[in-house]
């Protein structure tokens, strides 16, 4: 009886029905173009998720927020706070049409995650964002005095009326952290939702010292513009300060979807190794 009991135990999986396999998830709508779909399932994802399993990973996808708050508890404090944008008691109506979480696993234990919400402007990112209406669901109940968000991005005071994608919730497991897991995670991150969603900006907040290592050759932004400062909810009134990370759709298509995007010795942003003949050429004939 105690052998049984010690199989059950170890067999509990808490996340069974909050995940399903990647490809198992990936399965865009018709209506995007066949192309970026061949190039995504034929010659990004499958180095990146075996990239993965040589380390014992595998790739999951869900569409419940409340999974987010399983991982962050999960995480032993890598993740330190849950973002409102993906906390659940801020967003009663986030849907899986607007939700996606991915998380890497070792097993049934979670070694990390990132998750993106599918938001719509319409008006000015920073409005919204000083508003509270892009972070909590009802600003009117759920953004008090105490809360307070300054933005001085000039990109943040341009977009405007439409969607963008908003990335946040990152953490790796420290058994994982360095190497290329991270970059593996957020480049599976990246083909999901530009084959799922149609958006015009993917963005994200930053704090300083990552944003400078990571913004551009990991995150996969094109922009980094200064600064946002907001209050944590329940932490005070102290403003932090965070950086925006931004990407065009039609930049993170051509930086994203090529092979190049499966190589993790190739950084985000590097232009495609089919210009560097022409490039190496055009410099030895100045």
């Amino acid at each position: 009886m105690a052998n049984a009991s010690s199989v059950v135990v170890s067999e509990f999986n808490p996340y069974v029905n909050d995940f399903a396999p990647y490809l198992d998830a990936f399965n865009p709508p018709e209506t995007f173009p066949f192309d970026w779909v061949q190039m995504a399932g034929a010659r990004v994802l499958p180095p990146l998720l075996r990239a993965l399993e040589q380390q014992g990973l595998h790739a999951v996808v869900g569409h419940d927020l409340n999974s987010i708050v399983k991982l962050q508890r999960a995480s032993g404090g890598r993740m330190k706070r849950i973002i409102q944008t993906n906390d659940p008691r801020f967003q009663p109506n986030a849907s899986a049409a607007d939700t996606m979480v991915l998380a890497l696993m070792r097993g049934n234990v979670p070694q990390g995650c990132i998750a993106a919400r599918l938001i719509w402007c319409e008006n000015s990112l920073a409005e919204e964002m000083e508003s509270g209406q892009f972070w909590v669901r009802d600003p009117a109940s759920m953004w008090s005095p105490a809360d307070r968000c300054v933005v001085r991005a000039g990109i943040a005071k341009t977009i405007r009326s439409c969607h963008v994608v908003f990335s946040g919730s990152i953490y790796l497991s420290q058994e994982v952290s360095g190497g290329d897991t991270l970059a593996a995670m957020l480049r599976l991150h990246h083909v999901w939702v530009l084959c799922h969603w149609r958006w015009s900006w993917l963005l994200g907040i930053i704090e300083g010292a990552l944003a400078r290592r990571h913004a551009f050759d990991v995150y996969g932004a094109t922009a980094l513009d200064l600064g946002i400062w907001r209050t944590r909810p329940g932490e005070g009134e102290e403003l932090h300060k965070y950086e925006l990370t931004s990407c065009s759709r039609e930049s993170a298509v051509e930086s994203m979807l090529r092979p190049e995007m499966g190589d993790l010795s190739q950084p985000l942003g590097r232009p495609s190794m089919s210009v560097v003949p022409f490039e190496e050429r055009r410099v030895a004939n100045l």
